[in-house]
């Protein structure tokens, strides 16, 4: 519902869709004339730029392009919310001895946010292999 998807506009997800959304329309570059920018200026700026169209212009076409990307591209909006109608708080936290092979690709989103840069890319490939050997083991 609009509490979902109030705090979906506030996540990682919204950003990295608007900033793709963002480049695609040319409303940020990421070459100059004079350089190529980085990773974190591109994300600087783009979410700087979502920022104030969300509190100035809600209704920016950007917006409403990266809000239906997110939805129907890399969420499911609807299916999200229905599962979470249908467990109505009805979910049983448990603590594990390993990770979830379910939470594997939350864990890797949430390191690529934290580790920027293409040097970093082996450092994140050999966390996706650990974690998915950790999660896979049997006991």
């Amino acid at each position: 519902g609009d509490d979902l998807e109030a705090g979906l506009a506030e996540s990682a997800l919204y950003k990295r869709t608007f900033r793709n959304c963002a480049i695609i329309s040319g409303l940020i570059e990421r070459r100059s004339l004079t350089a190529e920018k980085t990773g974190r200026q591109v994300t600087f700026s783009s979410d700087l730029i979502y920022d104030v169209l969300r509190e100035h212009e809600p209704d920016h076409i950007l917006l409403r392009a990266t809000y239906e990307d997110a939805a129907t591209g890399l969420l499911d909006i609807g299916r999200l919310s229905g599962a979470l109608t249908r467990v109505k708080g009805n979910i049983t936290l448990r603590a594990l001895d390993r990770v979830s092979p379910l939470a594997v690709p939350a864990l890797l989103e949430i390191s690529k946010e934290m580790v920027a840069g293409e040097a970093h890319e082996d450092i994140l490939h050999e966390a996706e292999e650990v974690l998915i050997a950790e999660a896979m083991a049997v006991d």
